[in-house]
């Protein structure tokens, strides 16, 4: 797990917007950037560090 200051950024979704981002994850005609962007939020939803969630979807902490 990688070390560094906490953030105070918390995102909530309802229960209609995750199954949204769930869905983009699944689909096979939708923009890869699209998806990319579906699984970085519901990594920071679940509450995965920003620097981890970078990690996890292959890019810089900035653009997380």
């Amino acid at each position: 797990m990688p070390r560094g200051r906490k953030t105070a950024l918390v995102i909530s979704l309802t229960a209609e917007e995750r199954q949204t981002l769930i869905a983009w994850q699944r689909a096979t005609k939708i923009r890869a950037s699209l998806a990319k962007r579906g699984r970085i939020l519901l990594l920071l939803a679940e509450g995965v560090p920003v620097a981890h969630t970078a990690t996890m979807a292959g890019i810089t902490r900035r653009f997380v």
